[in-house]
């Protein structure tokens, strides 16, 4: 007997009531402890935000969570392409921030002597195909995100 299949389903945003939050912002800030995202724009980019800067082995119990971007990025006499970038992000946004499809992944060097890297993402959201992009730039001392 033949099992017949429905059809797939269709998940909606849960940020149908503004007052309700969706999850914690990552990463944590130093102000306050915990800061909520009310939509699932916000949440989806505060998680690609953290897969982007958590390195491999960071996270308790998950040791593969993490592109390692800072670590990746300034590795001597290794110049990285956006398709070898590309490689190396979009497994981490399959597995941990599903809700969105990556769409370009843009390097740039900047800086007088080339020692800040700007990394830009850009991407759209799976239920209703809103595009935004993240904006992070890599220095030797210490990372900034310009959302």
């Amino acid at each position: 007997m033949a099992i017949k299949l429905r059809k797939p389903i269709r998940i909606e945003p849960v940020d149908i009531d503004e007052k309700v939050a969706v999850g914690a912002r990552l990463p944590f800030n130093r102000k306050k402890i915990f800061d909520l995202d009310y939509t699932t724009k916000d949440h989806a980019k505060s998680k690609l935000i953290n897969v982007l800067l958590t390195s491999p082995g960071e996270r308790v119990h998950h040791p593969n969570f993490g592109a390692g971007l800072k670590n990746r990025l300034f590795q001597q006499n290794t110049p990285i392409a956006g398709e070898e970038l590309r490689a190396i992000v979009t497994p981490q946004v399959e597995q941990y921030v599903p809700e969105i499809t990556l769409k370009n992944i843009a390097l740039r060097d900047g800086g007088p002597q080339g020692h800040i890297l700007y990394v830009t993402i850009n991407y759209s959201l799976n239920n209703n195909d809103e595009e935004d992009s993240v904006a992070l730039s890599f220095t030797n001392d210490n990372f900034n995100n310009e959302v």
